[in-house]
């Protein structure tokens, strides 16, 4: 066997590659730098075998390290004993920028190539791995708890939620080449330890749009939420909705009930998606039969045939949820 890469045989800033969804992971690229994986989940269901599992087998002795907290009980089962996966349950790490120590930083060294989830936690864990295992920000680590795991008592300063806002923005309403190259620099700037004042200012701006689309949102879970069959806060809207919108939804219903669900139905197909989640670590919504992918606390469900197939899944939620 090939000798352990350990690091990029260069000093020049790593690539880095963000990852909307544990489904479409970029193909890694030529050569043989290292390569590190943060924040980014086992595809679910079928999706492992066919996706994840090819894509790790291709990076061979290139993966440095792959960090990750998003369970996943078939995949976690065959790597957790393999020293280049760092993974460990949501309800233990709240996020992962905590899981990087400055001996974790060591150990990997310089990456030549990072794969990143693109929100507040995968960017907070990669600016903390090229700082060598030191937070961006004193309270870094703390921001990102309080933004990937809500409700559970973390403390979000003005400076996490801004900047959570605007990365949320970017996703939501930059063109591809323009959010690339906004996460890029954020990254590098948090790397840094300073954002550069331009870069500062396309924060502020995005996040004032961002929390507008937040209200918004959440006049419309208001309009559209109701409890029911005890123990859940359903929100049932027409559509499928942007990421962000489908977050705030979700948090809005979490907040009134043990377990909220947001429903969105394609009334011209019929095709329904199902969210349910919930702020109660010591709740396991995987559980639930139907209930697929995310963490213990977030799973989802989809149907050809319309929202009525979820009457199942809801009932055992409610009972679930009134426990």
């Amino acid at each position: 066997m090939a000798a352990r890469i350990t690091s990029s045989a260069s000093s020049a800033e790593p690539a880095v590659i963000f990852v909307q969804g544990p489904s479409r992971l970029p193909p890694p690229p030529k050569g043989d730098a290292g390569i590190v994986v943060l924040d980014v989940a086992f595809a679910s269901g079928g999706l492992f075998e066919q996706v994840t599992e090819p894509f790790i087998q291709s990076l061979g002795q290139r993966l440095l390290l792959w960090c990750d907290h998003h369970e996943h009980p078939l995949g976690w089962a065959r790597f957790q004993g393999d020293p280049r996966f760092l993974l460990v349950p949501n309800r233990l790490a709240h996020a992962c920028p905590e899981l990087i120590t400055p001996e974790i930083a060591r150990r990997v060294g310089r990456p030549g190539c990072l794969f990143v989830h693109a929100d507040l936690d995968g960017i907070l864990t990669a600016a903390k791995l090229l700082r060598g295992g030191i937070e961006a920000w004193p309270g870094a680590d703390e921001d990102a708890r309080a933004v990937d795991s809500p409700g559970r008592g973390h403390a979000l300063s003005d400076r996490g939620a801004k900047l959570a806002l605007a990365i949320d923005e970017a996703l939501a309403a930059f063109t591809a080449g323009e959010r690339r190259d906004f996460l890029k620099a954020l990254v590098s700037g948090l790397t840094e330890g300073q954002l550069p004042a331009e870069l500062q200012e396309k924060v502020e701006r995005a996040a004032a749009l961002s929390l507008d689309a937040v209200r918004s949102a959440e006049e419309v879970a208001s309009a559209c939420g109701k409890a029911e069959l005890g123990g859940l806060f359903v929100i049932r809207v027409q559509g499928r909705r942007k990421g962000r919108e489908r977050k705030t939804l979700l948090r809005f219903a979490e907040g009134r009930a043990r377990i909220g669900v947001v429903i969105e139905e394609d009334a011209v197909s019929r095709h329904a998606w199902l969210t349910a989640a919930t702020f109660d670590e010591e709740m396991d919504l995987g559980d639930i039969p139907g209930l697929e992918g995310g963490r213990s606390d977030f799973r989802g469900a989809e149907s050809f045939t319309g929202a009525a197939e979820f009457s199942g899944i809801l009932r055992r939620l409610s009972v679930l949820g009134r426990r």
